[in-house]
């Protein structure tokens, strides 16, 4: 800063003239000193900027680098313990940072009681039932066994009547001879009638003895017909009785079928499954194995489509990095990247193991105020080593500076032989 001294015409100096110089002086000093200083700090700073702002596609100048925004996050993400509208937590088992294994109680809405009782009466309705139809099957089995009693003996009562009626008829049988006396007296009979018509010996026989041979032809006819009478009852006997006792048992099966139906014990089965998972839904397990980050919930916290609990598998740790397009063709996998932040005691190392085809703008906001608002950018999984998950696990969702060695690809080669020609 140069200073310009106007002549004047002399006047007379006062004591106030001089008192005021003196204030004025080191004043306009101070304001070109710190004019200077303003502008080599922002030349400066506008360099600096220019140099190290990830959002800004990588110049000639860091060649062997890509530098992006990222965040620590789980392999597997985080997960969002929700849980159905129209209820509230009673219970909370689990305390932020503690891990838990798939399957372990989160915790209890209110409805759980309740829910659980319905489950019980349920299942007490299914067990009567099964007591029941035991019952009566134990009732249809023992009258199916008296029913198969009564058609065995029935089937022997049948068979005995036909093998007496095939031995009657048989030589020597009781049918056969009455039908052999019956026919020998009908012959008889026929004989005195023909005596009797015949002139020559009508006198040998008599009108008494005609009556009395026909009284005896009669009685051995009624006795062979009585006879038989009784043989084909018999034998209707022994298949009205098999026809009875098969009808029985197939009424006892049939009323052991209807008592299952009648039960309902498959509506009782599925009304069973639905309140399993109605006390399922009150009680919130963990879906996999993992650790508890927060509990956003707390005793009475309605239920709806906030978040009760957010838990992750922080085993395994990645960084999702922001990564220009510009820089995209110069980025592979395998790279080596190294993660950086204020917060971290100590860089974390990992490589490059995915790089996403969707194209969007960035999420993450640049901590650059030149930094452009137009870009577009590709997410670029780097996962993280082993040695340093415990650490990155720490700060989940924290923004993170990323650099990734690109030095090694063919497309940093060609730019930087460009850039040196």
């Amino acid at each position: 800063m140069q200073l310009f001294v106007v002549p004047q015409a002399k006047q007379p100096i006062s004591t106030g003239s001089i008192q005021q110089g003196m204030i004025r002086l080191p004043l306009a000093i101070a304001i070109g000193f710190f004019a200077v200083g303003s502008g080599c700090d922002w030349r400066s700073a506008s360099s600096s900027t220019q140099s190290i702002d990830p959002s800004q596609p990588t110049q000639t100048v860091a060649l062997q680098r890509v530098m992006a925004l990222g965040t620590l996050e789980p392999r597997g993400g985080i997960l969002a313990v929700m849980a159905a509208p129209g209820d509230r937590v009673s219970k909370i088992y689990v305390e932020p940072g503690q891990d838990v294994a798939a399957g372990t109680v989160l915790m209890d809405l209110e409805s759980l009681p309740a829910r659980q009782l319905e489950l019980n009466i349920a299942q007490t309705k299914l067990d009567e039932a099964k007591r029941r139809i035991a019952a009566e099957r134990a009732a249809g089995e023992a009258k199916l066994q008296v029913a198969r009693s009564s058609l065995k003996q029935a089937e022997s009562k049948l068979s005995d009547a036909q093998k007496r009626f095939k031995d009657s008829k048989a030589d020597g049988g009781e049918l056969n001879l009455l039908k052999q006396a019956a026919d020998l007296g009908q012959r008889r009979l026929r004989q005195l009638e023909s005596a009797s018509r015949d002139p020559a010996r009508q006198r040998l026989v008599s009108e008494n003895a005609l009556d009395t041979e026909a009284l005896k032809v009669s009685e051995s006819q009624a006795r062979y017909e009585s006879a038989l009478r009784d043989a084909q009852e018999a034998i209707d006997e022994g298949r009205f009785a098999v026809d009875s006792a098969e009808q029985e048992i197939r009424a006892t099966e049939l009323s052991l079928i209807a008592a299952e139906q009648s039960a309902s014990l498959e509506s009782l089965k599925q009304q069973i499954e639905l309140l399993k998972f109605n006390v399922a839904t009150s009680r919130l397990v963990a879906p996999t194995k993992g650790r508890v980050l927060r509990v956003d919930a707390t005793i009475g916290t309605a239920t709806g489509v906030s978040a009760l609990m957010h838990m992750a598998d922080t085993s395994n740790m990645v960084c999702v990095a922001e990564v220009n397009v510009a820089d995209l063709s110069r980025v592979e996998v395998g790279q080596s990247a190294t993660i950086t932040s204020p917060a971290l005691r100590e860089p974390l190392r990992g490589k490059v193991q995915r790089i996403q085809s969707l194209i969007a703008a960035p999420t993450l906001a640049s901590p650059y105020p030149m930094a452009a608002v137009d870009r577009y950018s590709a997410d670029v999984i780097i996962a993280i080593d082993s040695d340093d998950s415990a650490s990155a696990s720490r700060l989940i969702e924290l923004q993170v500076d990323v650099e990734i060695k690109a030095g090694g690809s063919k497309e940093s080669a060609k730019v930087a032989s460009a850039a040196k020609s």
